[in-house]
């Protein structure tokens, strides 16, 4: 392409993109320090009132520091919304939205913090990364037998290099000021994950929008068309975005691969050089693994749900009322484009528009309240004040609820003797003085502080008359940074 024609689409670029626009904008500075305060440490959305509460208490700051903020949060964030700086999603079943940075405002966000960051990208630790990317590609492209054995049999000759080394007492350790540069290497990888999870919905969303326009148009071959949307998850896979992510996904969630990571986490932060860490990066390498499983399964969940609303969509037939609207539309705007010719927006109409409204005919159909339906007819009963039994009523409290303060403690106990613990780990350290009734805590604390394995357990307990219980279950691993288990 000519440099005419690189500037024409850096300069469509610079019109489209929003987080081009974002930059250029006159509140830059403003918007972006907003909301990366806010989106960061793998923030990928927050529940929009908790937003909107949290951007009040900084322009407030802002405004007694002589900023001219005259708009609530709430306000801004419907700017942000209609600008394309953010999106609004459905949190599932609840009736609350999450607000989430677009993939465009991600990558502001990344440039400005990479001007205000005090690392030098130049480092040992971005060469080490690069070199070993280059070796694995050039290992894993290579379709020549020979080649491909020569370099692993160098490989091994490296690594039996390196044992020696070891076997002698006579190796490198890595410390101090290098150790600190590849955590940051490490942690500015990461911290790029939520821009491209942000990219990958937004694929998403653009390959259900061009299903539906194909679905709705006349001209399209409905049955290739729909051939497309029934095979859902499929499709999605085999885009470009549905294989990178199908292979981080089915990474993440090897248990092999997560213990790996864990245990490596948690290697790195009992070393010396992790008390020069701050406590937001110490933060960071701890909800490395849960932050990356949980932003995986939420794309994973929009995979899913794409798929299923599509088929809805068809197997409700709901795309023929929306084909008859469309062609109700076009036919509309195909007689405005004839009325213009002969009438003009201002010409008087001799039409006279008739109101519609709702009349009552019938006085009957009036019923005015009758205050004597609230009234109590009933005698007050009048009970003696006395004592109450504390342990009585924690009694009578676990016969009808779960004891979520004991299970808590339970969890927090075997995070605190094991470092990582399961649902099946807990009932072995704890006994389910509930019986059923603490299994299902302990796997409700599970779903909302921790995440699910593909591997199931047996889980065992006795029961409240005293009969030995089992199951097996999807086995759940806590957060141990939750602050449900800080004890």
């Amino acid at each position: 392409m000519s440099a005419i024609g690189d500037v024409h689409q850096r300069k469509a670029l610079r019109e489209e993109n929003p987080g081009w626009v974002l930059l250029c904008s006159a509140n830059a500075a403003t918007t972006l320090t907003l909301l990366g305060r806010h989106f960061r440490d793998g923030v990928r959305s927050i529940p929009a009132p908790e937003l909107f509460d949290l951007l009040d208490a900084d322009l407030e700051q802002l405004r007694d520091d002589g900023w001219d903020l005259p708009r609530s949060g709430q306000g801004y964030c419907a700017d942000w919304v209609r600008e394309g700086y953010l999106l609004r999603r459905a949190r599932g079943s609840s009736r609350e939205e999450s607000i989430e940075p677009t993939e465009g405002t991600f990558a502001a966000m990344a440039f400005v913090a990479g001007l205000t960051s005090t690392t030098s990208t130049v480092t040992e630790s971005r060469l080490t990364t690069l070199a070993t990317q280059l070796a694995a590609l050039a290992r894993d492209t290579d379709p020549s037998v020979e080649t491909r054995l020569a370099r692993l049999q160098a490989e091994r000759d490296e690594i039996d290099r390196q044992m020696a080394m070891v076997r002698s007492g006579d190796f490198p350790v890595l410390e101090g000021g290098r150790a600190i540069e590849r955590s940051h290497e490490i942690l500015s990888l990461a911290s790029e994950i939520p821009g491209d999870f942000a990219r990958v919905r937004t694929s998403f969303d653009e390959l259900n929008r061009t299903l539906r326009a194909r679905i709705l148009d006349e001209d399209s071959d409905r049955n290739d068309t729909l051939g497309d949307v029934f095979r859902g998850v499929d499709l999605i896979g085999d885009s470009d975005a549905g294989r990178s992510f199908t292979g981080f996904y089915d990474t993440i969630l090897d248990a092999g691969r997560s213990a790996q990571i864990d245990d490596a986490i948690s290697t790195i932060l009992d070393r010396p050089f992790a008390a020069d860490l701050t406590a937001a990066e110490r933060r960071g390498f701890r909800a490395l693994l849960t932050d990356m499983e949980n932003a995986a399964a939420e794309v994973h969940d929009t995979m899913t749900s794409l798929s299923r609303s599509l088929r809805h969509f068809v197997q409700s037939r709901a795309y023929e009322e929306h084909r008859k609207l469309q062609q109700l539309i076009r036919t509309a705007q195909q007689h405005a484009r004839g009325v213009a010719q002969v009438r003009r927006p201002f010409d008087v109409l001799d039409l006279e528009l008739v109101r519609v409204g709702m009349s009552i005919e019938s006085v009957a159909a009036l019923k005015p309240h009758n205050p004597a339906d609230d009234r109590v007819v009933d005698e007050i009963e009048i009970h003696e004040s006395g004592l109450a039994d504390l342990a009585e009523l924690r009694q009578l409290v676990r016969e009808s609820e779960i004891d979520f303060d004991e299970l808590a403690g339970n969890v927090a106990a075997s995070l605190a003797t094991r470092g990582r613990a399961s649902v099946g780990d807990v009932l072995a350290d704890h006994a389910a003085t509930q019986g059923l009734a603490s299994v299902v805590g302990l796997l409700v604390l599970a779903v909302r502080h921790g995440h699910p394995t593909p591997d199931s357990e047996d889980v065992q307990w006795t029961s409240v008359s005293g009969a030995r219980r089992r199951a097996t279950i999807v086995r759940h691993v806590y957060d141990p940074t939750a602050e449900e288990f800080a004890r």
